[in-house]
This record gives C-alpha cells, structure tokens and sequence, in this order.
C-alpha cells in the first residue's frame, strides 16, 4: 500500500513538471522579447527540468517598460 501512495505521488509531480513546461513554451512562444535568446530558453526550459520552465518565467520573460503617464495638464 505504501508503494502505491508513493508511484501516485511521483506521478502528480512529473504531470505538474510536465504542465509547467507547457507553460513556459507556450509564454516564449507568444512573448517578442526574451531576456537572452530564444533558442537558448527553449534548450533550457527541456533539458533542465522543473528548474529551467521556473527559471524562464521568473527571470528570462521581457517585462515591457511601464507607461508614463503624459496626459498631466
């Protein structure tokens, strides 16, 4: 019984790696503009698991500069 808590266990981890992976390709896929090529994070992002895709969404995503507000009269 004990052995089968823990395959069901490691199972939900690999789905959740795996749909954290999903993510982080879907998101380089739309975004224009990477910190650091694209290709690069693609590499990442599969070969290194779990930490590559959290490494991509928390460090390498471009974040667009804020708009300044100009419409002060």
């Amino acid at each position: 019984m004990k052995l089968n808590n823990r395959k069901w266990l490691t199972n939900i981890v690999h789905l959740l790696g795996f749909c954290l992976m999903i993510t982080a390709y879907l998101d380089l896929w739309k975004r224009p503009k990477t910190r650091g090529p694209k290709w690069i994070w693609a590499i990442l992002i599969f070969l290194v698991n779990y930490l590559g895709p959290v490494g991509y969404l928390a460090w390498g995503r471009h974040v667009p500069p804020a708009k300044t507000g100009s419409n002060i009269n």
